[in-house]
């Protein structure tokens, strides 16, 4: 396997991994939903409720609703550091 399939390979696994992760750190919000307030719908802000699930979540599964988006937010990163480590490689000439 020759390094370019390789980095696209790791790429596209750090990219639907952290997607996958985010979107199970959502889902569990959804289920998790605090009654008081309105019900999970086409209006919510996504990434709020990402960033701050303690205002959207009962406090029961808190933590594991952060460490689904840490680590989805973790992948995501990597995805993009093999994207930038490819860019720099190319404009270096290697």
């Amino acid at each position: 396997m020759g390094p370019l399939i390789m980095n696209v390979v790791v790429y596209m696994l750090l990219l639907i991994g952290g997607i996958l992760f985010l979107v199970g750190g959502l889902f569990v919000t959804r289920l998790t939903w605090r009654t008081d307030l309105e019900p999970f719908g086409r209006r919510s802000r996504l990434f709020q409720i990402a960033l701050h699930p303690e205002n959207f979540a009962r406090p029961d599964r808190l933590r594991e609703i952060r460490l689904l988006n840490v680590v989805g937010g973790l992948l995501l990163l990597g995805a993009l550091l093999v994207v930038g480590r490819d860019l720099i490689s190319s404009i270096a000439g290697r």
